[in-house]
């Protein structure tokens, strides 16, 4: 069994292409493989190895090469083989493409509203009827699994969103609504995006929905809203509630 961990921070990182090779070196002595992307708005990645001890020994280095990059927290999956053929250190533009000129600033991002998991799950236990909760993710995602009741706004990439979530609900401004998605780095824009354009209560759930699993596996907690499997980008296809490796094809759900 490897260990996969994927992280993310949005920081200011000055010079990312000076960054890339420290930490493709750093990466490929650790022996890891997996993508990394940096760019002036911080750093996404996803790895594989071993075992946790080694990625996450990977991961403090980082903090030595940039001290924006200190004190990373990795949500930590599993695999029955490496999911990922070879180490990539790329930079790139952003670090999650949405909505271009459009995008909001780090600042914006950071101080978006968010919920943690059991937040979340108090917030539909006492108000479920009157939250809208929607799916930032691609609609295949979406049939993998997602949380009961969550909207899919049937798109193909998230460039999409801002477009179908307006489309959908443009003139419903003061309702209250919950983004999420794999891992929370697509809601870090979308939430913030939203706020800019007069939606008044717009939350993500803070990691998104590995997260959300792991919250409910490490608690013991099995009143779950969530509902089948989590697509992840890569040769895994998805991991179940347990955030281990599961079925390539999507469940009925």
């Amino acid at each position: 069994m490897f260990a996969i961990a994927n992280f993310y921070r949005f920081v200011r990182l000055e010079k990312p292409q000076a960054l890339k090779s420290a930490i493709d070196s750093q990466a490929a002595n650790h022996g890891l493989v997996g993508t990394v992307l940096l760019g002036h708005e911080g750093i996404n990645a996803g790895l594989a190895g071993p075992c946790e001890e080694v990625i996450a020994d990977f991961i403090a280095s980082l903090g030595t090469i940039d001290p924006g990059l200190a004190g990373l927290e990795p949500k930590w999956t599993t695999g029955e083989s490496l999911p990922y053929k070879w180490l990539e250190v790329k930079v790139k533009k952003a670090i999650v493409t949405f909505a271009g000129e459009d995008d909001p600033g780090i600042d914006a991002i950071l101080t978006a509203p968010r919920l943690t998991p059991a937040e979340f799950d108090r917030l539909m236990a006492e108000r479920g009827e009157e939250v809208v909760v929607v799916d930032t993710r691609n609609d295949y995602e979406y049939q993998y699994g997602h949380f009961d009741g969550a909207v899919d706004l049937g798109i193909k990439k998230f460039k999409d969103f801002p477009a179908a979530f307006q489309n959908r609900f443009g003139h419903e401004k003061d309702r209250t609504y919950v983004f999420f998605c794999t891992g929370g780095i697509r809601c870090e824009k979308a939430v913030p995006w939203a706020n800019e354009r007069g939606y008044k209560n717009v939350f993500q759930i803070e990691g998104g929905i590995i997260k959300y699993l792991e919250h409910h596996k490490t608690t013991g907690d099995d009143r779950s809203r969530w509902r089948g499997s989590c697509f992840v980008f890569d040769q895994r296809w998805a991991v179940d509630g347990q955030l281990t490796e599961t079925s390539h094809d999507a469940p009925s759900i």
